[in-house]
C-alpha cells in the first residue's frame, strides 16, 4: 500500500492550500466535520460537545470549527511523514480508542469525506491527486487498526 514519491508529491501539493490558510478557505477545517455529521448523523452522538446541535447549527459552530482545525492540522502532520507516521499516529490511536471511544470505522468515513470535500472545493484536485490522497489516507487509517487492538478497543 506504499505510495510512490510521485504520489506523495501529489498528496502534499493538494494538501498545501487546505493547510496553509484554514480560515481563508471558507472553514475548510469545519467542512469535513459538518459534512460527516450531516451525511452520518449517528457520528454526532460520539461528540458530547456537539450532540445537542441541530443540523442547521453544525457549519457555523465554533466548537466544530476548532475540532475541524485540529483534525486538519494533525492530518497534515501525518501526511508530511510520507508513510513514516507511526510515532505520530500512536497517541491519536490511544486517545481515540481509550478516551474518546471513537469506532474505527469512523476514521474511514472522515477520510472519504475529506477527499469528497477537497474534490468539491479545489478544481485542481484531479483524479490522480484524489487517488493519491485516498491511498495516503487509507495508509494512515490502516495504522489505526493495530493500535485499537493493542489498546483493547474493538470499535
Amino acid at each position: 500500500m506504499a505510495l510512490s514519491d510521485a504520489e506523495w508529491t501529489l498528496v502534499l501539493k493538494a494538501w498545501g492550500p487546505v493547510e496553509s490558510d484554514l480560515a481563508g478557505h471558507g472553514q475548510v477545517g469545519s467542512l469535513p466535520s459538518s459534512v460527516l455529521f450531516k451525511d452520518h448523523p449517528e457520528t454526532l452522538q460520539l461528540f458530547p460537545k456537539f450532540k445537542s446541535l441541530q443540523q442547521a447549527e453544525l457549519a457555523g459552530s465554533a466548537d466544530i470549527k476548532a475540532h475541524g482545525n485540529t483534525v486538519i492540522s494533525k492530518l497534515g502532520d501525518l501526511l508530511k511523514q510520507k508513510g513514516g507516521h507511526a510515532t505520530l499516529l500512536r497517541p491519536l490511536g490511544e486517545s481515540h480508542a481509550k478516551k474518546h471511544k471513537i469506532p474505527l470505522a469512523n476514521f474511514k468515513l472522515i477520510c472519504d469525506v475529506i477527499v469528497t470535500v477537497m474534490k468539491e472545493k479545489y478544481s485542481d484536485f484531479g483524479p490522480d491527486s484524489q487517488a493519491a490522497m485516498s491511498k495516503a489516507l487509507d495508509l494512515i487509517f490502516a495504522g489505526m487498526g493495530p493500535l485499537y487492538q493493542e489498546f483493547g478497543f474493538a470499535g
